[in-house]
């Protein structure tokens, strides 16, 4: 009984974010999945990104088995904007998210680039990267 209200509690504990995200995301954005390359172990990061006004929504969840590596996602935009952000906590144990709002560096026409990559430690160098070119609406 303990074990099925647990993972009741979890599954609601998730669906508040999912829902959370979902209302964070700007009116009109552009929204996708991105998984990157898989490591030598099978793990991959699967980013999540919605750019659209002067916001953006980035997203890294480590996935696959572990691999020690970090799932990373970035954006990058054609005004010098970049935006970060690191899944450390471990393959399968959730996703890291934040929201940036930046009027000077995130507007309507502006072009970007989104990526899924892994990498070693903190202060790694992304590898087996996939991206993604955008336009905020």
């Amino acid at each position: 009984m303990s074990r099925r209200r647990s993972a009741l509690f979890l599954g609601l504990a998730a669906s508040a974010v999912s829902v959370s995200l979902l209302t964070a995301t700007p009116a009109v954005a552009d929204v996708f999945y991105l998984n990157s390359l898989k490591s030598a172990q099978g793990g991959y990061n699967h980013g999540y990104a919605a750019v659209g006004g002067s916001t953006a929504i980035l997203e890294a969840c480590d996935t696959g088995p572990g691999d020690s590596r970090r799932a990373v996602s970035i954006i990058s935009t054609d005004s010098g904007g970049y935006y970060e952000v690191q899944d450390a906590n471990g393959s399968g144990n959730g996703c890291v998210s934040d929201f940036f709002a930046d009027a000077e560096l995130i507007y309507s026409g502006l072009g970007y680039i989104m990526f899924s990559c892994i990498q070693n430690g903190s202060t790694g160098t992304p590898y087996n990267c996939t991206q993604r070119r955008g336009v905020v609406d």
